[in-house]
This record gives structure tokens, C-alpha cells and sequence, in this order.
């Protein structure tokens, strides 16, 4: 028996935000690999000790936020007869929740599925900004390229 498969056109992704993906990760590495270990053999402690181990939440809410965001939309794109009346604002809000629920219950110890975590002020802090941050970037700049894949009324 065949079944069609219905082909999904691709979500034409705004160039920043596959640059802002791109750098949280670079950042992410040389803060775990450089960055860090300097920190600690030079004996810097204050502010920038703190940044450098906080910095990986804040990637974590950023790339979570935009994952979602992403696959929201092509979820939104693929079951188009059912949900293409969701406005981008909704998607963004629902993927930055979404995000939230994971890095903040990571947070507060509810689950260890990014790690074994340490509860602190400072990295609750980072993930908040880093969710926050993310969600009002994609608001502002918005997330696709082209408004003409979906019906006018959806943008905003």
C-alpha cells in the first residue's frame, strides 16, 4: 500500500538567526574549552568567573528557543489545514514557553537531562535573560524570510 507523502515547502530561515545559532555554539565552545579554564589559571573571580559559568544557560534557553521555534513553524506549515490560523506571535510565545519549562525546571533541579546541575541564582539568571533576549529578537527581526509562504494575516 503507498501512501502520499505530502512535500512541505522548506521555512525560508532569516539569515541572523542561522548566524545566531551559529555563534551561540561557537561561544559556547570557546567558553568551555578556553575562556573557562583560563579564568580559573589566572585565579579571575568576581563577575566575569561568574559570567563564564552562566554563559552555557543562556546558550542553552537561546538555542532551545530558536529549535522550537523552528520546528513550531514547520509543524504550523505541515498541518496547515488545521493550524495555519496560528500567528507567528503565538509560535514564538508557545516555543519560548516551551524552552522555559525545560531550562527553568533544569534550574531548579526538577530533572538532570542537560547534566548533573548545580542550583544557582546566577544561571536561573542567565536562562531568564537568554529566553527573554531570544524571544524579543525573533519578535522584533521575526524568524522567516518570506511572508509569502503563509497567509498575510499571520504575520505579527
Amino acid at each position: 500500500m503507498v501512501q502520499h507523502i505530502r512535500r512541505v515547502k522548506a521555512i525560508p530561515i532569516k539569515k541572523y538567526v542561522m548566524y545566531l545559532f551559529g555563534l551561540a555554539i561557537l561561544v559556547f565552545i570557546l567558553n568551555k574549552l578556553y575562556i573557562r579554564p583560563w579564568l580559573l589559571e589566572n585565579d579571575v573571580t568576581g563577575i566575569f568567573l561568574i559570567v563564564a559559568y552562566s554563559i552555557p544557560n543562556l546558550i542553552e534557553a537561546m538555542i532551545g528557543t530558536l529549535l522550537l521555534t523552528g520546528i513550531l513553524l514547520h509543524l504550523r506549515q505541515h498541518f496547515s489545514k488545521k493550524f495555519s490560523s496560528l500567528k507567528d506571535t503565538y509560535i514564538n510565545v508557545l516555543a519560548v514557553c516551551m524552552a522555559s519549562v525545560y531550562v527553568i525546571s533544569q534550574e531548579l533541579k526538577f530533572h538532570n537531562l542537560g547534566g548533573n546541575n548545580v542550583y544557582d541564582p546566577h544561571d536561573l539568571a542567565a536562562s531568564l535573560i537568554g529566553l527573554l533576549a531570544t524571544f524579543g529578537i525573533i519578535q522584533l527581526l521575526g524568524f522567516t524570510e518570506k511572508a509569502d509562504i503563509y497567509p498575510k494575516d499571520l504575520k505579527g
